[in-house]
Order: C-alpha cells, then sequence, then structure tokens
C-alpha cells in the first residue's frame, strides 16, 4: 500500500505549497495599528537633581560598581568619580578598605 501525499493547499489564499500559517500573503499585524485611545500618554517631569540621580545610577551600572560601595559613594560623590572607583576595584581593594578610603580621600590635602 503506497500512501501519496496531498500537496499543501492554503485555507488564507488557496494557493498549492504552503499553508495558513506560513502563508506569505498573510497580513501582519503591526503595532503601529493600535488606535490611539488604546494608549495613555502622559507627560513626566523629573527635576535636575533626580535626572543626575539617574545619570550616576547609569554609570554605575556601566562601572559595575556594587551597590553598596555606590551607597557609601554618593553622599561624597565630589570626592572622587565612579571611574576612580572601579579602578580601585580593579587594583583589588575591598569594600571595607573602599569605605575607609572614600572617609579619608576627602580629607587628603589636609593630611599630607
Amino acid at each position: 500500500m503506497n500512501s501519496v501525499k496531498k500537496p499543501k493547499k492554503c485555507s488564507h489564499c488557496g494557493q498549492k505549497g504552503h499553508n495558513k500559517r506560513s502563508c506569505p500573503n498573510k497580513i501582519i499585524e503591526d503595532t503601529e495599528l493600535i488606535k490611539p485611545s488604546d494608549t495613555i500618554e502622559e507627560n513626566i517631569l523629573i527635576s535636575d537633581k533626580k535626572e543626575q540621580l539617574i545619570s550616576d545610577l547609569l554609570d554605575r551600572q556601566a562601572y559595575d560598581i556594587p551597590i553598596d560601595i555606590f551607597t557609601v559613594w554618593y553622599p561624597q560623590k565630589n570626592t572622587c568619580k565612579q571611574s576612580e572607583i572601579r579602578y580601585l576595584l580593579d587594583r583589588g581593594i575591598n569594600k571595607d578598605s573602599m569605605r575607609v578610603y572614600l572617609d579619608i580621600v576627602k580629607d587628603l590635602d589636609d593630611i599630607f
């Protein structure tokens, strides 16, 4: 008994060789066609200080600085940049020593 497969016929366009799911004539729904009434547009006003915090957080992610070190660094961020923190971490300074460094570096000119 030989079974012969019947060629596929698309139920969408009627052509042979593909089915409804793989039909090249099938219309693809576009997200741009969503009605404007389906979406809510809201203006968000963020203060310059919050924008700076967001920027600093993005830098923290880029430099891969641990959050606990960032939290210690942030209130005294004018003493050194995050790139310096990354450099110290790469040099092998551990978190406890990093806290000591951040406490001392702000008064470094007075010490030496």
